[in-house]
């Protein structure tokens, strides 16, 4: 159900203003205009050997995902765009996806897009997303903004069971007691009546969380519907003319007139924009990228919502409920070449359940490879948000806080695929700038965040670009690339000494 848009968007307590004019965010933009100004002695500013008329520089982008820390994104990308670099395919993951989104969409490709996201957010009622039961907004709430909520709650259970054993002692000893001394008698009933109170207590908590738990499977193992950012992001893509599949493609496409910096035997083959989000289906356990994959559940993808790609995304397991994809014509023979021309599935599911497109792939900066071009024509550039903290990236596994220690683990799985990319085609290392958020400030599921945090975040999305863009070497970039395809021919294609006739 549609949420009123009064619990999503309130009047700005902050403006576009006080992101852009902070003095980090100045103090970034002022390095990098010195640095790249020949005039004065900098050096020339190359990204890219793709242009425009007007001069700007296009990449491919690919944004990491983070929760509520993709504010860091925003601040990243404005620098970038401050720099005049433009953004030709577009991907995301979870919060990378929502960023991804709103740059996608918002005016023409060769506008800035920024500066529009930011008034989005300066509006946003974050905490309107948690919107699940109340108990539970309640507890996500004292958990995040309450420091060590988590360790007393423990010692308030602990209390709790502690002053049960206590009373039960009691109870033993005082009815011992009674039958020698008359006047024990009321003390007894007295520890009886607070064994019964206690014991009540901790039967209705047990029963309460017994029913959470029920609700929890019933709702898709999610204590948030996440229909309010559902709302929020259709509203937002409506709002820019994209209400389904095929406008979304065609804003993503929407190329201005492109030229080459330098001749390139690929001239300006496969040179396209798009956009695309990953996400990660349940029933038949594969990763999907929307938009491109819908022909695998709608023979017309006009029927689908192109917000349900973000929502699906984001679903950030037990956070938010699954996202559902229901009415499959699984029976459909297009429907069936779609599944196993893609997956080699003969038996496509008719319900299909997505998570968290992080679980799979958080950094996708693999489907931007094009192994049919030798020398690139322009670089893809990742923004990885970094929020581990100090204490749990020791290598010694005795310092690790136990929410470091399953952090391992699911970092472990879901960073696999995405780092062993990196490790075998490094050349895109060169790519990727890092947004240092390992505060204890920053936490990645705090809806609560205060203008300050925003604010503080942004900044720190701007001084990682602007480190990242001093350091950037277009050509080393290009030259690593076109060594390592050259390593690839040379494996692919065997010598004539191997050939046997």
């Amino acid at each position: 159900m549609p949420r009123n848009n009064s619990q999503v968007t309130a009047k700005a307590t902050i403006a576009i203003s006080d992101f852009t004019n902070d003095a980090r965010v100045t103090k970034a933009l002022d390095t990098l205009k010195h640095t790249f100004n020949p005039d004065k002695g900098g050096r020339p500013f190359i990204v890219s050997d793709v242009l425009d008329d007007a001069g700007h520089q296009y990449v491919n982008l690919v944004q990491k995902g983070g929760g509520v820390l993709g504010i860091a994104l925003i601040g990243y990308t404005y620098v970038l765009e401050q720099m005049n670099i433009r953004f030709l395919r577009l991907a995301g993951t979870s919060a990378g996806a929502i960023n991804t989104a709103l740059v996608t969409v918002i005016d023409n490709k060769q506008d800035p897009k920024s500066e529009k996201v930011l008034d989005a957010v300066c509006k946003l009622n974050f905490f309107s997303f948690v919107d699940g039961h109340p108990a539970t907004r309640w507890l996500i709430k004292k958990f995040i903004t309450k420091d060590d909520f988590a360790g007393k709650a423990k010692r308030s259970l602990l209390w709790l069971l502690g002053t049960l054993a206590l009373l039960i002692t009691a109870d033993v000893v005082l009815v011992g007691l009674s039958s020698h001394y008359t006047g024990v008698a009321v003390w007894a009933g007295l520890s009886f009546l607070l064994t019964g109170c206690c014991t009540l207590l901790i039967a209705l908590g047990v029963s309460y969380v017994a029913n959470l738990l029920k609700r929890l499977k019933n709702s898709g193992f999610g204590i948030n519907p996440g229909d309010t950012f559902y709302d929020w992001i259709k509203q937002r893509l409506h709002e820019n003319g994209v209400d389904t599949v095929q406008q979304l493609k065609d804003k993503a496409g929407a190329c201005p007139k492109l030229t080459l910096r330098v001749e390139n035997d690929a001239q300006y083959k496969a040179l396209f924009g798009d956009v695309t989000f990953i996400t990660s289906e349940l029933v038949t356990q594969n990763k999907i990228q929307f938009p491109a994959m819908c022909n695998l559940f709608r023979t017309d993808i006009n029927t689908m919502q192109p917000a349900g790609f973000i929502r699906a995304s984001m679903s950030i397991p037990v956070f938010f409920e699954s996202y559902m994809i229901k009415d499959i014509p699984a029976t459909d023979p297009r429907i069936i070449a779609a599944w196993k021309d893609t997956f080699e599935i003969s038996q496509p599911p008719e319900t299909a359940r997505f998570v968290d497109g992080g679980i799979l792939s958080n950094f996708p900066l693999s489907i931007f490879y094009n192994n049919d071009i030798a020398v690139p024509r322009l670089p893809t550039f990742g923004i990885d948000l970094d929020d581990s903290k100090p204490e749990d990236k020791s290598q010694n596994p005795f310092n690790w806080s136990a929410l470091g220690y399953f952090g391992r683990i699911f970092n472990t799985i879901r960073n696999y695929y995405d780092k062993d990319f990196l490790q075998k085609n490094k050349v895109y290392q060169l790519g990727v700038g890092k947004v240092d958020l390992s505060s204890d400030q920053f936490n990645w599921l705090n809806f609560f965040l205060s203008d300050k945090d925003k604010i503080d975040m942004f900044a720190l999305g701007a001084e990682a670009a602007c480190e990242f863009l001093t350091n950037f070497s277009w050509d080393d970039y290009k030259n690593q690339r076109r060594d390592l395809q050259q390593q690839l021919t040379t494996v692919k294609t065997p010598s004539h000494d191997n050939i046997t006739h």
